[in-house]
C-alpha cells in the first residue's frame, strides 16, 4: 500500500492507484487513473514554489521554498515550521535530526538546532541558491561568485576573482565541487576555505544547476540533459537525457533520480541509460531527494510536493491508498 503522509492545515491529494504494467517506454503525460503517472502520492500545498528538498534519514526531510516556507516531515506528518524569514528559499542540506541549513534570497542563511530555525547575520546580498553541510563545516553558494564558508563557528567569504553565478553544490571526497553558469566546476578545500581549481567543463557552455557525490567524484546535471561524472578534474559526459533543462540530482548507491523543467522525472543505474518515469503534469521540478530506493521525493513550482516512486501493482495491490 501507499505510505500515507499529512501537512497540518492542508488537505492531501492522494493520486489514485491502480494495476499497471512494468514500466518500458512510458508517455510522460499519461494522468489517467490507470497509469504509471497516478501512482505518485500528491500533496495539495499551496501555490508557492518549492525549491529544494533534503533530508538525512526516511523520517527526517525538509523542503523550502517562497516566502520563507519551511516544511518538514518527521515519518507521520509533513508539516510547516517557522523560518524567522519572508525571503525566497533556495537550498537546504540536513545533517542529522539536529542540524540543519537553508538559504536563500537576500543572502538568507539559516540554521535549525534544538527544532527551531535561527536567521544567521547575512555575510552578502546576493542570492544564495544551495547549501552543503557537514558535521564539521557548511557552505552556502549563490550569485556574483559567491562562496560562503561557515568554520569554527564563523561564516566567512571564500575569497574568488571571478563573478560567476553558482547554483549546486556537492560534498565529494576530495572537497566541495561548486557547480555553475558555463559549465563551471569550482574545487573548494573546506579545511582550507580556499578555492583549490576553477574548470570550465569543455564542450559545455550551459549552466549546471544540480550536483551530488558521488564515487570518488560527483555528479553533475544542467541544461539541455546534461548528465557528467566529475572526478579529478574531468567531466565523463553521460548522453541519453531529453534536452530539457535538469534542475537536481540525488542518488541512493548506484541508483540516480533525476528531475527538471516540464515534469521531467528520470531514474536508474548511474552507469546505464536512465528511464523516464511519467509525472501528473508539466510543472517544473526544481528538487529531488531520495531517501532510500523506494522513498523518493519531489518538488517544484506551484506548489508542487510528490513522493514515490511509482510502482507496478498485483491484483489485490490497486485501489485508493
Amino acid at each position: 500500500m501507499c505510505n500515507r503522509f499529512c501537512l497540518s492545515l492542508m488537505v492531501i491529494a492522494l493520486a489514485a492507484c491502480a494495476a499497471c504494467d512494468r514500466l518500458t517506454s512510458p508517455s510522460l503525460r499519461d494522468g489517467g487513473p490507470d497509469s504509471v503517472a497516478a501512482l505518485w502520492e500528491q500533496v495539495d500545498a499551496g501555490t508557492v514554489n518549492y525549491n529544494g528538498v533534503a533530508g538525512s534519514a526516511p523520517d527526517n526531510v525538509f523542503i523550502v521554498g517562497d516566502q520563507g516556507t519551511i516544511l518538514h516531515w518527521d515519518g507521520i506528518a509533513l508539516s510547516p515550521e517557522a523560518s524567522g524569514t519572508t525571503a525566497n528559499l533556495r537550498g537546504v542540506s540536513v545533517v542529522d535530526e539536529t542540524l540543519s541549513y537553508a538559504v536563500g534570497e537576500q543572502g538568507t542563511i539559516l540554521h535549525r538546532q534544538d527544532g527551531a530555525w535561527l536567521v544567521d547575520p547575512p555575510m552578502s546580498t546576493a542570492v544564495l541558491n544551495a547549501a552543503c553541510a557537514a558535521s564539521t563545516f557548511a557552505v552556502a553558494v549563490g550569485e556574483q561568485g559567491t562562496i560562503l564558508l561557515y568554520r569554527q563557528g564563523v561564516w566567512g567569504q571564500v575569497a574568488n576573482g571571478r563573478t560567476d553565478n553558482y547554483y549546486a553544490v556537492a560534498n565529494a571526497s576530495d572537497g566541495l565541487q561548486v557547480v555553475g553558469a558555463l559549465g563551471v566546476v569550482v574545487h573548494v578545500d573546506p579545511g582550507a576555505g580556499t578555492i583549490v581549481s576553477t574548470v570550465n567543463i569543455s564542450g559545455y557552455t550551459k549552466v549546471l544547476a544540480g550536483a551530488v557525490p558521488y564515487s570518488s567524484g560527483s555528479l553533475l546535471v544542467g541544461v539541455d540533459g546534461g548528465f557528467f561524472y566529475w572526478a579529478n578534474g574531468a567531466a565523463t559526459h553521460k548522453p541519453s537525457l531529453p534536452q530539457k533543462f535538469l534542475r537536481a540530482i540525488s542518488v541512493v548507491g548506484s541508483t540516480a533520480w533525476i528531475v527538471g523543467h516540464e515534469g521531467l522525472v528520470a531514474t536508474g543505474d548511474v552507469d546505464s541509460p536512465m528511464t523516464l518515469v511519467p509525472t501528473p503534469d508539466d510543472r517544473w521540478l526544481l528538487g529531488v531527494y531520495a531517501a532510500s530506493v523506494t522513498d523518493v521525493w519531489i518538488v517544484g513550482r506551484s506548489g508542487l510536493i510528490m513522493r514515490g516512486p511509482p510502482r507496478a501493482r498485483g491484483p489485490g495491490d490497486g485501489g485508493a491508498p
